[in-house]
């Protein structure tokens, strides 16, 4: 399969997947500073909370214990405005790959243009989730 040559000849589909590429990058670099300050935050190891929250499942696991059901055990420092920008960016691109499977066809190509809007929209949604506890009258932090 030739894909740059036709990247090259569908400027579409080239910036969907230079878009999609640098979500993914960014993603990595959002999961490993997240990892990092929920590991100093619990007093963990940074590299088992990254592989934690990098597999679909655990991250998926995680959200469900720290924001459904709220019972995680404490944090020793609250998290700031970055954190929990970055966990709303971890949760945005899971959320558009779910969300991707489920209203586009099984085409790569069209699931790879489909993500960068799916991402926009996934990552509002994401950021008013983790978000939402932190403007309740008890003044902490959701994340």
């Amino acid at each position: 399969m030739q894909f740059v040559p036709f990247a090259g000849e569908q400027p579409l589909i080239g910036a969907g997947f230079a878009l999609s590429v640098v979500i993914i990058i960014g993603n990595l670099i959002a999961l490993g500073y997240w990892a990092s300050a929920e590991a100093s935050a619990r007093n963990g190891s940074a590299l088992w909370t990254f592989i934690f929250l990098w597999t679909g499942f655990g991250l998926v696991y995680y959200v469900w214990v720290r924001y459904v059901r709220d019972d995680w055990e404490p944090r020793t420092e609250p998290a700031d405005r970055r954190e929990r920008v970055v966990t709303a960016y971890s949760l945005a691109v899971l959320l558009a790959f779910v969300v991707g499977a489920f209203v586009t066809p099984p085409d790569p190509m069209t699931q790879v243009l489909a993500l960068p809007p799916l991402f926009a929209v996934s990552f509002a949604v994401s950021y008013l989730f983790v978000t939402r506890g932190s403007v309740g009258g008890s003044g902490e932090t959701a994340a």
